[in-house]
């Protein structure tokens, strides 16, 4: 066996298994020893159970000895990010209110996992509670950047995408409202997609907190991978319906249709006034744009539908001040700066102060979001189903939409309260929630994006490209992401720190 078996992708390792050409206890001490010689650098796993871990490896290799096969991911090792409940292993959610929290049931996705034979050794870091775009947590600490130490993984599945950068896992199994897959995955230089909203159930997934049984506005699960091949394996395993609607729902996800690059065609929306990109960005995706032309691709540039992010990310702000006022407490929140009814703001305040000041946009929406009537909600809901209705038309014209996952590449560690925090883009002072404007469409929208590796830029720094499809297209965008890994000559993802 060699000593990069661990290395490679996870459909291989699964066909290695099941062939017997691989074992399983081998391969998850390959996997062991990885994270002993490199985890400390990065703080990307936090938490691990080898004693059963190695009990069910060594039953795995027996079943195939004997001729049995659990499943497609049969005897794989993987690791799962720390909001996801798996029996046996902590659940922290990096919260010290949940640091002594041991769940008994597996969330459906765990079940769904376990049922397909994957081993399930070790958790992956997150910010407090997953809600922040930096992974750091009183509980487990900071992770770092694989590929730059000085700068952030992303978050909230910061901690699995780094996991992925650097070998330790073959999969992963993130979870998305603000990013939470996308821009860790382009910061890390992963795979990572975020599924149509409510075709993955959420159930056993922290927040909300633990023991909650309804199913999230806005929030997804998806797979994060090296390569693009192997989340449409573990799409397939993961995408279980929610408790309580059984037998009754099914769902028939539509094949890619396209096998080649020359049959799509493509929209690049990677221009907006009020959210200008780095010009390391840019240049990225110019010349992605121009490969693809030359790929026989038909390439388009411009706005979905003519919808700018200003038309969607006010109903996005307002949705998401709801549910922050759902899963956090009211010290919570003012922990975080996020402004509070408590503290005198309203809404119509900030909107008049925001033509004196330079505030983020659509703070006002934020805090009416924290204290909207529920007829106001329903109001909200709709609306956000027109402009769907509105935006989905593109996709009459285009195959794919091309969109930056945010406005930067990774960025240095901030631990400033969360309120307050400004970036540096193109020597122009922004505000830290600006990172989320480009993610917004697709988690508003309830739309597939898949986020995958392009081009790194002169320091070596990933850059990912979100493609974003139409209800359920989901096979479709990460066929897209496979064609675009095949075209760079890259099928999977470069390990940091490989020697």
């Amino acid at each position: 066996m060699s000593a990069t078996d661990n290395l490679q992708s996870a459909r291989d390792l699964a066909k290695g298994l099941a062939a017997g050409r691989l074992g399983s206890r081998d391969l998850l001490e390959q996997h062991l020893a990885r994270i002993k010689e490199c985890n400390a650098a990065v703080n990307a796993v936090v938490a691990v159970d080898i004693d059963q871990a190695r009990i069910r490896a060594d039953e795995a290799d027996a079943a195939i000895h004997r001729g049995e096969c659990w499943g497609p991911l049969h005897g794989l090792p993987m690791t799962i990010k720390d909001t996801w409940e798996v029996p046996g292993m902590p659940c922290t959610a990096g919260a010290p209110e949940y640091a002594n929290h041991r769940p008994q049931q597996p969330a459906p996705v765990v079940r769904r996992l376990q049922q397909a034979g994957a081993i399930i050794f070790g958790k992956t870091n997150v910010p407090y509670k997953a809600l922040d775009i930096q992974t750091d947590n009183p509980v487990y600490g900071l992770s770092r950047n694989p590929w730059a130490p000085e700068l952030t993984t992303g978050g909230s599945s910061g901690g699995a995408a780094a996991a992925l950068a650097c070998g330790f896992t073959p999969l992963e199994v993130g979870s998305d409202i603000g990013g939470s897959i996308r821009i860790p995955a382009h910061f890390c230089g992963v795979y990572g997609h975020k599924a149509t909203h409510g075709m993955i159930s959420m159930r056993g997934h922290i927040p909300a907190d633990p023991g909650h049984i309804g199913e999230p506005d806005l929030g997804v699960a998806g797979p994060m991978a090296r390569s693009a091949d192997d989340l449409a394996l573990l799409l397939d395993i993961i995408t279980v319906p929610p408790p309580g609607t059984q037998p009754g729902w099914r769902l028939d996800l539509p094949p890619p249709r396209h096998d080649g690059l020359a049959d799509f065609r493509v929209l690049m929306w990677t221009d907006d006034d009020d959210c200008p990109i780095d010009s390391r960005l840019a240049s990225a995706y110019g010349d992605l744009a121009a490969q693809l032309s030359q790929a026989g691709a038909k390439v388009s540039r411009g706005a979905p539908a003519n919808l700018g992010l200003m038309d969607l990310y006010p109903s996005y702000t307002l949705q998401m001040g709801a549910l922050m006022k759902a899963w956090l407490t009211r010290g919570e929140r003012m922990a975080k700066g996020m402004v509070a009814p408590a503290m005198g703001w309203t809404p119509a305040l900030l909107r008049t102060l925001a033509k004196v000041m330079d505030s983020p946009k659509c703070i006002d929406k934020f805090v009416e979001g924290m204290t909207m009537s529920h007829s106001r909600w329903l109001n909200v809901l709709e609306n956000s189903l027109v402009l769907r209705e509105r935006f989905i038309t593109a996709f009459e014209q285009y195959d794919v939409i091309l969109a930056p996952p945010t406005m930067t590449t990774a960025f240095p560690h901030d631990a400033s309260l969360f309120a307050t925090r400004k970036l540096m883009v193109e020597g122009r002072s922004r505000h830290y929630s600006d990172l989320f404007m480009w993610i917004a469409p697709a988690t508003v929208l309830g739309l597939p994006a898949t986020s995958a590796p392009v081009a790194r830029t002169a320091q070596g720094l990933p850059v990912n490209v979100q493609i974003i499809g139409a209800p359920y297209d989901d096979r479709r965008t990460i066929q897209f992401a496979r064609l675009l890994s095949e075209m760079r000559g890259e099928v999977l993802a470069p390990i940091a720190g490989r020697r």
